[in-house]
């Protein structure tokens, strides 16, 4: 058995994805475990639909197996995402490789650029440049470039290509021995708005469905019926929908409550509340935030993190647990294949609440259970970390709800039909 991971987040899945799954096989992995956003996004925003239906349309058309990644780590920087996405690939103990997609489609080239970018990433080097206002981003790339030139600080220019660079640098950080497959972006760019063929990028095609267009040449047949049928029942979410609750968040918000939340410092949660008071829209509270250093993006997951009671604290424990959301009968073999780690986990997990003071092993954090079910693994594991893990899953599934123009019952993750294909 040979199994390759892809961290994903299929908003929506479109014909890429299975153009990336098929490229994948053809590699040699006749497996393929997908790590996926729930139902928060790592742009700073709400799913389209809900992780269950993404997770059973993925199975459909190439996924052989469907884990959750937490929302904390979702609503993440790229580093911290591609972090936690690496960590639960090494957790299930059987995969073999990682793909993911890149626009130059050269491996050696983008582990150069991860290479490159450990050195560039010294404090004493990034302080100058982002005094002067540069953004994190902007400020590596200069250095690589200076230090190793510009085909090499050409790789940062693509958001792909820079996502690409977090999952090798994360491997390299968590000592994780992956082969590294990337497979050639085609057709169109990450944001692009155009379309060629039969691909269109994930940006036009939410653009599309908010605008009524037809999308189904872009996308499988299950996800254009998916998405006819969550608008006609009004359940289609967005981020706008979440409009009061969000200028709530920011009016009753403290700079205390805010330099909690993750990715928040040197005082820029100051600045945060005092925009909070003053906008009379979400949409205003972002054009006042957006600056050359700082992206929309940022204060987008800002925002979500404040509305989910997400902190800095969520993001120092490694993942917790990973949810199955869909699997196949290819899926259920890696599931098995992960049985020896998981009883590993639960043995481990058992040692450190009778023992909570033992000295913790390093491997332990690539030992942790997985389950369909949130119930059976909060009765299983009766552990700190697993309960603030199983909490925040849970809430930002109810109040997601809260993001369709049609109000949708709470409780999703105890009441969805896992999808069990044959």
């Amino acid at each position: 058995m040979k199994t390759y991971g892809i961290i994903c987040e299929y908003n929506p899945f479109h014909n890429g994805h299975i153009y990336q799954i098929e490229e994948t096989r053809k590699h040699g992995a006749d497996h393929i475990v997908a790590i996926m956003s729930g139902n928060y996004v790592q742009r700073g925003d709400v799913a389209i639909i809900d992780k269950f239906k993404r997770a059973q349309i993925a199975v459909n058309n190439g996924a052989d197996l469907v884990i959750e990644m937490p929302v904390a780590y979702s609503l993440a920087s790229a580093e911290m995402f591609a972090r936690a996405g690496v960590m639960m690939l090494a957790a299930l103990g059987c995969v073999d490789g990682i793909s993911f997609g890149s626009e130059c489609g050269d491996i050696e080239l983008l582990k150069n650029a991860a290479m490159a970018s450990f050195s560039a990433a010294a404090p004493e080097k990034l302080k100058p440049l982002l005094e002067k206002g540069m953004s994190y981003p902007e400020a590596v790339q200069q250095i690589v470039a200076s230090e190793h030139g510009p085909i090499i600080a050409s790789v940062f220019d693509s958001p792909n290509n820079t996502l690409a660079v977090e999952y090798l640098r994360a491997m390299k950080v968590l000592k994780v021995d992956l082969d590294a497959f990337t497979v050639k972006r085609t057709g169109v760019g990450h944001d692009s708005m155009e379309t060629a063929d039969k691909y269109a990028s994930g940006t036009k095609l939410r653009e599309m469905i908010e605008n009524g267009d037809d999308i189904s040449p872009f996308v499988p047949e299950d996800m254009a019926a998916a998405i006819a049928e969550y608008d006609d029942a009004d359940h289609l979410a967005y981020f706008d929908n979440l409009e009061r609750e969000l200028l709530y968040i920011l009016r009753t918000a403290t700079p205390k409550f805010v330099s909690e939340v993750p990715d928040i410092a040197q005082g820029l949660e100051n600045r945060i509340v005092q925009m909070g008071k003053s906008a009379n829209s979400v949409e205003e509270f972002l054009r006042m935030a957006d600056t050359r250093r700082y992206t929309q993006a940022k204060f987008r997951r800002a925002l979500l993190n404040m509305y989910l009671g997400i902190k800095k604290v969520d993001l120092q424990i490694p993942p917790a647990f990973g949810r199955i959301l869909a699997f196949n009968e290819r899926g259920t073999e890696i599931i098995k294949a992960a049985n020896e780690n998981s009883e590993a986990a639960a043995e481990r997990i058992k040692l450190a609440a009778e023992n909570p003071d033992a000295p913790k092993n390093e491997a332990d954090k690539f030992l942790i259970p997985f389950s369909t079910s949130i119930k059976d693994l909060l009765d299983k594991f009766k552990v700190s970390q697993v309960a603030r893990q199983a909490e925040l899953t849970c809430r930002s599934s109810d109040v997601y709800m809260l993001a369709s123009r049609d109000v949708r019952p709470s409780a999703s993750d105890f009441t969805a039909k896992i999808e069990m294909q044959k």
